[in-house]
């Protein structure tokens, strides 16, 4: 499996990893099982036991030709080896624990038809390697690219003036100590850029000219914001200054030697992971024919989900959460339309007592509570509190609700990079549908006002109301979303409820709210302005509507 695969390449690899998935799956729990016990017990039988399974599961990837899931195979089992002539501390248990549970998601993800680049497991490889005190694998090990690509190369510079090897050196030195002291990015790779030009012009002519055209591309590279700044990343710029050492101490005769290709491998990865942004990039990646090779972006993302929770555990999870909430949704739409039974309060009770129980058990503690507080309400105040509290209810369902999708969409760390331009267009479509439904809302209050006091044109409105006050809450708008909420509780008590039919002024005051929180949405999307202003006017109207 090449590094980085077209998407027919992944399409067929994970075709058969599926056929396959579920003896790969059994065997790596085993062998997870097996770890438990020898921590426990210390038993050799266990770490043998272990290691089979392991043997086992390289034997598939290598019928696959999956070299990286081959390779971390190999490393587990000569790291095994080595340990059961001495002592199996826990830094090897740990990472042999680690590699588990990895491999296993990384094998989930693939099957699912994700394109996951094996150079995502070289991390969890070297920490296997390290235990055993070998020297790690550079990221682009699996990479698998020509080297020696047919170029013009340009013709020899001639210069009058000598070139400042030291002042170069110090050039590149200080960008570099700068990236390793965190100073940002754009500043020190600009710094070492202005350097590595200077060496790329000085190596034409030379053996070593390829070379720096290369990293002179992949610093361009790394400038671009979406690449990590990883210790590898950072250990790698500081081989490459050794080579500059080597060109400052020779005056320039090292421009003539050729440099290892290891290293000049690394630096065309960078460069084939980067967006073709300048024409600079372009050009090398047409010239290495990786202009069609995946992303660090997409990069990225892989790598944060598979730092994640298992996320086929997470999505079983999730969905045994939706079932559950869909019931308790049930229950409430059928409490209002018909009477309150006997078992009501009870059935409900011990939905959202379930639901709570499994997102504390996901850590997700918010969710956890609100469940709670909501099970302590309702056994409190019995059918009583239930007829009461309806609405409050409904729109606590809707927290819930956000809670369980986050679960899949972010897994159980809330930390997760989210793409600023699927998030815009998110809260493009919620400002839409609440806008939508707002409209609809003030129609249906002007039909009541004008039909004299017809509840049927209103019967519906509240679950609208408190759809749009959730929306609220994804904009980040509690004060709106309160708002919102209270015009829902005036509509249910004094309204829909109520034998006595409201105040005209008091009708008048909830559209005009209406009305103001409509125009507040509007400034969000750009299309008025005055969004204060709005929000004033809302607030002045539900002083109105208490009166």
């Amino acid at each position: 499996m090449a590094d980085i695969s077209t998407g027919s390449e992944v399409t067929q690899f994970s075709v058969s990893l599926n056929l396959v998935k579920a003896e790969i799956s059994n065997a790596l729990d085993q062998a997870a099982s097996q770890l438990d016990v020898y921590s426990e017990q210390a038993d050799p039988d266990s770490l043998r036991a272990f290691l089979e399974e392991i043997q086992q599961i390289r034997g598939t990837f290598k019928m696959l030709d999956f070299r990286a899931g081959e390779r971390l195979c190999e490393e587990l089992a000569e790291t095994g080896r080595t340990a059961r002539s001495q002592a199996v501390n826990e830094s090897v248990l740990n990472a042999f624990t680690q590699a588990v549970v990895f491999l296993k998601r990384y094998v989930e993800f693939v099957a699912a038809g994700n394109s996951v680049a094996p150079s995502l497991l070289i991390p969890t490889i070297n920490v296997v390697r390290r235990v055993r005190g070998d020297k790690p694998l550079p990221e682009a090990y699996f990479f698998l690219v020509n080297l020696r690509p047919k170029l013009q190369a340009p013709a020899p510079m001639q210069e009058s003036t000598p070139f400042p090897y030291r002042r170069a050196r110090q050039l590149y030195q200080l960008g570099l100590l700068g990236l390793i002291r965190g100073h940002g990015r754009r500043g020190p790779v600009q710094v070492m850029q202005r350097a590595v030009k200077r060496f790329e012009q000085a190596s034409r002519g030379g053996a070593s000219w390829l070379f720096w055209h290369v990293v002179e591309g992949a610093l361009d590279a790394l400038s671009q914001s979406a690449f990590d700044m990883t210790p590898q990343r950072i250990s790698l710029l500081g081989a490459l200054d050794r080579q500059v050492r080597r060109i400052q101490e020779s005056e320039g005769q090292a421009f003539n030697e050729k440099l290892p290709d290891w290293l000049l491998k690394e630096f065309v990865y960078l460069v084939a992971l980067a967006e073709p942004e300048t024409e600079q990039l372009r050009t090398l990646q047409r010239e290495f024919h990786v202009e069609n090779e995946a992303r660090e972006t997409g990069l990225t993302l892989s790598r944060s989900r598979l730092s994640g929770p298992d996320q086929s555990a997470l999505q079983s999870l999730a969905d045994a959460l939706q079932d559950e909430l869909q019931s308790v949704k049930d229950q409430l739409d059928l409490i209002e339309r018909t009477d309150i039974s006997d078992n009501s309060v009870e059935d409900l009770s011990q939905s959202l007592s379930r639901i709570g129980d499994t997102l504390q058990i996901a850590n997700e503690q918010e969710g956890a509570e609100r469940s709670q507080r909501l099970v302590e309400r309702l056994k409190s105040g019995g059918q009583e509190a239930l007829t009461r509290d309806v609405a409050f209810i409904a729109d606590e369902i809707i927290h819930l609700e956000q809670a369980i999708r986050s679960l899949t969409q972010e897994g159980l760390d809330q930390n997760s990079l989210v793409d600023p331009v699927s998030l815009n267009e998110a809260r493009i479509a919620v400002l839409s549908e609440s806008m939508t439904a707002l409209t609809m809302i003030k129609r249906a209050v002007g039909a009541y006002i004008d039909s004299n006091g017809d509840k049927l044109h209103i019967r519906n409105v509240g679950k609208s109301i408190v759809d749009v006050a959730g929306a609220m809450m994804f904009l980040e708008r509690p004060d709106v979303h309160d708002m919102l909420m209270e015009l829902n509780k005036f509509l249910q008590r004094n309204v829909l409820e109520s034998e006595i039919a409201p105040k005209d002024s008091q009708m008048e005051a909830m559209a005009d709210a209406l009305t103001a929180i409509e125009y507040f949405l509007d400034s969000l999307v750009g299309q008025t302005a005055g969004a204060d202003e709005a929000i004033q006017l809302a607030r002045e109207s539900l002083t109105h509507l208490r009166k």
